[in-house]
């Protein structure tokens, strides 16, 4: 496991932001970016970042609540007022999950679509999270949506949610050239130690055999490391 340790939060942000700054350095083009409260200072500090505007990247959402875009619990939403503070730069696009269509299953046709209309190949970095329960993306334990090997994308109905979501399917993750994992706290400190035992779950499922760097707070880790 490739593990960097930071012994705050702030220094989490920061180490993992210099991170991708350097993968942009070394090439790094299409990137995938997960929601959630973890990354969100880390996307406000590389939207800060005036040089980065000028590099041509395309930016893609990893998964996606079916809400509008302006709901707090968007993930599209929460990039565009912090990655996108200042707009879209000319030389960068951002494929996005249009949570405007009439249902989410549209909304994985039309992201396909797009997804082959901009040329993506593969992704060269994902930022993943992880939650408590294991899952990443929006891959969640025991729901079919870990089944789907032929789709760059599928909908899935979150039964303890009571949500539909939407998210990329592990083939693209996993053919990525590159993981990041995000973590903070010491409500992944279960979670982590499962994945580091050699469990099943979903970003277990994801990460295993590729190559993918975990970046992690003191607070996430046992005492002994």
């Amino acid at each position: 496991m490739n593990l960097r340790i930071f012994d705050s939060t702030d220094e989490l942000i920061a180490g993992t932001a210099a991170a991708i700054l350097q993968r942009i350095e070394n090439g790094a083009r299409t990137i995938a970016l997960s929601g959630g409260s973890t990354p969100k200072p880390l996307y406000r500090l590389l939207g800060e970042n005036e040089a980065l505007r000028s590099v041509p990247i395309t930016w893609i959402v990893v998964d996606e609540r079916w809400v509008p875009i302006h709901d707090p619990q968007s993930n599209a939403g929460m990039m565009r007022e912090t990655l996108f503070a200042n707009g879209i730069p000319d030389a960068q696009r951002f494929l996005q999950f249009r949570t405007e269509l009439g249902d989410a299953a549209a909304g994985v046709r039309e992201f396909e679509r797009e997804w082959k209309a901009l040329g993506v190949e593969a992704i060269d970095l994902v930022l993943l999270g992880i939650g408590d329960d294991g899952h990443t993306a929006s891959l969640f334990p025991g729901t079919t949506a870990l089944n789907v090997e032929d789709r760059i994308a599928t909908e899935l109905f979150v039964p303890r949610l009571d949500m539909w979501r939407v998210t990329l399917t592990k083939r693209p993750l996993r053919d990525a050239k590159m993981r990041f994992v995000l973590a903070a706290g010491a409500s992944k400190r279960p979670v982590l130690d499962r994945v580091r035992a050699g469990s099943d779950d979903p970003i277990s499922v994801v990460t295993k055999g590729r190559e993918t760097w975990w970046f992690v707070d003191r607070s996430a880790m046992d005492s002994s490391d």
